[in-house]
């Protein structure tokens, strides 16, 4: 097989085939981090089906650096990844966090960025667990910092994944143990 290109690539997810388009992404991992910003372009403001089979090839490539041997690659995809994310839209913001949470480490993680990610009504929930998936010291840092500035049940939300990643929250209580109804049910053992 041929080495694809980034334009190679680009091309073959824009055709009007299916299993080009099939094919192209599933190749797209030996391409790398430079094709990412094209991907996004792509993938934010393609056809469906040629903006799917974009984020496909991005994740793709995300798992493909991935791998122990592909630290740099890794790094780069990471770096890539950060630049971009302030221009794209909502759900594709959401997709890269979740890409971001398969491959940052802890230490990479910027506070102030995570903090500023956590609080946004739109992206908040998942950076929250995205954060939890990662669960670093500087993920339990930015959870805290967010803790800390939230209220109502999302506050409860981050002290569910704070006691998750070992940290005592005595309150608010996690929702998920509180009755919602009225019941003569009495917790066994009291």
């Amino acid at each position: 097989m041929e080495e694809l290109t980034v334009e190679g690539l680009l091309q073959a997810l824009q055709s009007s085939d299916p299993f080009v388009r099939r094919d192209a992404w599933l190749a797209a991992g030996r391409v790398g981090p430079t094709a990412l910003p094209a991907l996004a372009r792509l993938a934010a403001e393609g056809e469906l089906e040629v903006a799917r089979a974009a984020n496909r090839a991005m994740w793709q490539i995300v798992r493909y650096v991935g791998a122990p041997e592909r630290e740099m690659a890794r790094a780069a995809t990471v770096t890539v990844l950060g630049e971009l994310f302030s221009q794209l839209p909502s759900q594709l913001a959401r997709d890269v966090l979740w890409m971001l949470s398969e491959i940052v480490q802890d230490w990479e993680i910027d506070q102030a960025i995570g903090t500023a990610l956590l609080l946004n009504p739109e992206l908040g929930e998942d950076t929250r667990m995205c954060l939890q998936r990662i669960g670093g010291e500087n993920a339990v840092a930015v959870l805290e910092a967010g803790y800390a500035r939230a209220d109502g049940d999302f506050k409860a939300a981050i002290a569910c994944s704070l006691r998750r990643l070992g940290r005592d929250v005595p309150t608010p209580p996690c929702p998920k143990l509180q009755p919602r109804k009225e019941t003569a049910v009495k917790p066994v053992g009291r």
